[in-house]
């Protein structure tokens, strides 16, 4: 997912910077280092647990957990927060820096689990003002606020994150209580780190690495997982794994990488792009100029008024994409969305292949729909994203 902040957003940084604990929090993250990402194998992990120092912080994984069952459209995981016995259903974002939770106060919250003073006997309010918007139109207004925010077992004390006191567009209908971001704590306007930097600040897990591996539901395997601190080789082939350069710049960083080429069914249709890795969205969005000629390769295909495409549900087209050399496939499942209609004879579903008029020619958001099809590494130390076949 990607927003924007407003600027009373920017002037919280210092209200925050001012209010955390120096010895966690006030402290500069350094970028000029350059550390190799961090490989475990869940398999050995048990057996040389007890070999390790306990002073010595260990990658550790969480279980991811689709949005939607039968359209894989996110993916969540569970976190603590303050005294509340009860955990926090956040979206696991790598497109957005923010970590935010439903407000009690929120009109908007539903059913889903609110943070605020009657569920957290240790939460404080900072009360200033911010706003998200994000690419869907969809916005959170809320305050900030810190809290004890626990990950398996891991404690950040008093960490400043946000508050959503009123959402409005998709997110009134969302059903996690939060999100969780993976982007970088220089594009956080709040001047927050990232959970992922706070973790790895703290020495709770060994380098400000996360590895992903989100599950297709067709599959049956519910196996997704985000690895903290490293990334779990038991579950793609090392020897099939490109690791790229981050092209984003300092300025509303996130992860950039180029592409050497999109092909269809073999057939190189598209010349180099360049992607944006993004675990919050659950589709293609690119350039309509693209949009068109990938989804017109596509047997069956039909333009839809509202300038996207239908694509029959049965579609067998396989779209690749070259990254520094190696083509990743995607399945031709992941290319077809829900039905247009909702009658059970329908045989024609949207296509995953968006066309998005804001989007700069030549640039491609990287969704789920690929992100399924590979193991994601995204490695802020080295400041690198890597990509590899699954086993």
């Amino acid at each position: 997912m990607r927003y924007t902040l407003t600027f009373d957003a920017f002037l919280v940084a210092a209200c925050l910077g001012l209010s955390a604990p120096a010895s966690v929090w006030g402290i500069p993250f350094s970028r000029g280092h350059e550390l190799p990402a961090t490989h475990i194998d869940s398999r050995e992990a048990s057996h040389h647990s007890a070999n390790v120092s306990p002073q010595v912080a260990s990658p550790f994984t969480l279980p991811l957990t689709p949005i939607d069952d039968d359209l894989d459209m996110g993916y969540t995981a569970l976190v603590k927060v303050g005294t509340n016995p009860t955990p926090y259903t956040v979206l696991m974002d790598c497109g957005s820096s923010e970590f935010w939770l439903v407000s009690e106060t929120c009109p908007q919250r539903g059913r889903r689990v609110p943070i605020g003073f009657s569920t957290s006997q240790t939460f404080q309010s900072l009360g200033d003002k911010w706003k998200a918007r994000y690419a869907d139109g969809a916005v959170v207004t809320g305050s900030f606020a810190t809290d004890d925010v626990a990950i398996d077992g891991r404690i950040l004390s008093e960490l400043p994150f946000g508050t959503g006191n009123t959402l409005k567009g998709t997110l009134t209908t969302d059903t996690y209580d939060g999100i969780m971001g993976f982007g970088f704590t220089e594009s956080s306007k709040t001047g927050a780190p990232t959970i992922l930097d706070a973790l790895a600040t703290t020495k709770k897990i060994p380098r400000a690495i996360s590895g992903w591996k989100l599950s297709r539901n067709a599959d049956g395997r519910n196996d997704g997982e985000i690895m903290f601190g490293g990334e779990n080789d038991a579950v793609f082939f090392q020897d099939k794994q490109v690791v790229v350069q981050n092209l984003s710049g300092e300025s509303n960083k996130n992860w950039k990488f180029n592409i050497d080429g999109i092909s269809m069914d073999g057939f190189q249709i598209i010349p180099a792009r360049v992607g944006i890795v993004d675990t919050g969205t659950s589709v293609l969005y690119v350039h309509p100029r693209d949009a068109l000629a990938v989804n017109n390769e596509i047997p069956g295909v039909v333009e839809l008024r509202d300038g996207t495409y239908a694509i029959p549900c049965v579609s067998q087209s396989k779209l690749s994409i070259t990254i520094n050399g190696r083509q990743f496939d995607i399945d031709p499942r992941d290319i077809v969305a829900n039905p247009v209609s909702t009658k059970a004879t329908t045989d024609i579903c949207y296509s995953n292949i968006v066309p998005d008029p804001m989007r700069q020619p030549g640039e491609w958001l990287i969704g789920i729909p690929f992100l399924k099809n590979v193991y994601l590494t995204l490695d802020v130390t080295g400041n690198q994203i890597g990509f590899a076949k699954l086993r």
